[in-house]
C-alpha cells in the first residue's frame, strides 16, 4: 500500500485515493529468474522445454508445432491467489504460434493451447520438441517466482474526473503501476495472472466477450525481447482469458485469446 500511496502523491491523485483503492484488482506478477542449474521438473518456468506426462503431446497448428511459452505449477501460485480463483493443484501449460503470431481471430483457431495436468508430478518428463526448425524452437528458459501486485482498469466504473488533467494523471499513474520503469527508463515486462489486463488497443475483456459477466485474465504475457527473445508485433502483449465458471470447472479448453500491439 505504501507504493500505491507514493504513486498517488507523485501523480497528484491523492484526493482520489479511496475510489482508486476500491478499483484496484489483485494480480500475480510472474518474475523471471535466470538459473544456470537444472530447473526442477514440474516447477514453474517461462521458455525452455515442457515437463509433460506421456499422454500429452506438443500441440500442432498450421505449419508446425506450437511453441512452448511456459508452465505454471498452481501449488506454487496458490498462496498469491487472494481471490481464490485458481485450482489448488496441477500444472497449466501455455503454447502459442510464436513464429506467425496470429491475432486470435476466428480463422486463427488452434493458434494457441492451454493444457492442464492434475496428476502425479512424478509422471512428468522433460519433453523435447518433435522437430526444431528455423521458425519453431525453444525460447530461452527462466525459472519464475511470483508476487502480489495491484492492477486497475483504464475506466473504473466508480471513478470520475473533474477535468482532463486529472484524467491524464490517472493514465500516467496506471502506466507506472502496471508497467514499472527502473531508474534507466527500462520497463519490466508485464507478465502476470489475474486482475485487469494492460490494454494497448481495445478493452481486452470486451473484445473477447460480449456478456455482462467480467471474465478472468488467466495470463498476460508481455513482449520480452531481451530475455525470452520474443516481440509480439510492435511491443505487444498476449492475453488469455476465461470465464470464472469455466475456470472453477477447470475447462481450460475454453480459454480465449487475443494479441494486441502498438
Amino acid at each position: 500500500m505504501q507504493h500505491i500511496d507514493t504513486l498517488l502523491r507523485e501523480y497528484g491523485l491523492y484526493h482520489k485515493k479511496s475510489d482508486i483503492i476500491l478499483a484496484l484488482k489483485s494480480s500475480i506478477k510472474i518474475e523471471k529468474t535466470k538459473v544456470n542449474a537444472f530447473i526442477p521438473i514440474g516447477s514453474s518456468k517461462l521458455g525452455g522445454l515442457p515437463d509433460l506426462p506421456d499422454e500429452m503431446e506438443f500441440p500442432k497448428y498450421d505449419k508446425g508445432y506450437l511453441t512452448f511459452v511456459g508452465q505454471f505449477n498452481l501449488k506454487e501460485i496458490k498462496p498469491y491467489d487472494k481471490d481464490n480463483l485458481l485450482p489448488s493443484n496441477g500444472i497449466l501449460y501455455l503454447f502459442y504460434d510464436v513464429a506467425e503470431q496470429p491475432w486470435g481471430f476466428e480463422e486463427d483457431e488452434g493458434c494457441f493451447k492451454v493444457l492442464y495436468f492434475d496428476g502425479d508430478l512424478t509422471a512428468l518428463k522433460r519433453k523435447e520438441y518433435p522437430e526444431i526448425t528455423n521458425d519453431y524452437y525453444p525460447l530461452n528458459a527462466y525459472q519464475v517466482n511470483f508476487k502480489n501486485v495491484s492492477t486497475i482498469s483504464e475506466n473504473p466504473a466508480n471513478l470520475t474526473f473533474e477535468n482532463e488533467d486529472d484524467e491524464e494523471r490517472f493514465w500516467n499513474f496506471r502506466q507506472e503501476l502496471m508497467q514499472q520503469e527502473d531508474e534507466e527508463g527500462n520497463t519490466s515486462p508485464a507478465h502476470y495472472m489475474l486482475g485487469e489486463p494492460f490494454n494497448v488497443q481495445n478493452d481486452v475483456f470486451e473484445e473477447l466477450y460480449d456478456d455482462e459477466k467480467e471474465p478472468v485474465l488467466l495470463f498476460q504475457i508481455d513482449s520480452d525481447e531481451e530475455d525470452l527473445g520474443v516481440m509480439w508485433g510492435d511491443c505487444g502483449l498476449l492475453y488469455f482469458c476465461i470465464k470464472e465458471e469455466e475456470l472453477a470447472n477447470k475447462q481450460f479448453d475454453r480459454v480465449r485469446f487475443t494479441l494486441q500491439c502498438f
